[in-house]
């Protein structure tokens, strides 16, 4: 009958402790200041120092080696939805903000990437 009472409390202690740690929601990092950004009024070049100093919840790049064309890309989002998009291309940065984050994955996912970020520019907000 001892035997039956440890096991008892035994189970009764490994249920509690899954129930202390379940839940159903997602964290992401709780140090962020990417929702505070002001970027109106500012070059494309001083907002991309004010996003690459930021903290976002996602960042993610990808380089490539070449010379000309698309060279890299970078993306930040401080809702996991959408974001600012830096892209580099012959040398030169382009800031563009509300890009999709699907549409970031697309391109990272993509055999060709330079090729679809030329078809669809002309969709992207760039910041001047």
């Amino acid at each position: 009958m001892i035997i039956f009472i440890v096991i008892n409390s035994v189970l009764a202690y490994s249920e509690l402790i899954a129930q202390e740690v379940e839940h159903n929601y997602l964290v992401g990092p709780q140090f962020t200041n990417c929702d505070s950004l002001d970027l109106k009024g500012i070059s494309a070049q001083e907002s991309i120092k004010l996003i690459r100093n930021a903290k976002f919840r996602f960042d993610q790049s990808f380089k490539l080696t070449k010379k000309q064309g698309l060279q890299k890309g970078e993306f930040y989002s401080c809702d996991n939805k959408e974001g600012y998009l830096i892209i580099k291309y012959d040398a030169k940065e382009i800031l563009l903000e509300k890009v999709q984050k699907s549409f970031w994955i697309e391109l990272i996912s993509s055999s060709d990437p330079e090729g679809l970020f030329i078809k669809r520019k002309k969709e992207l907000s760039e910041i001047l």
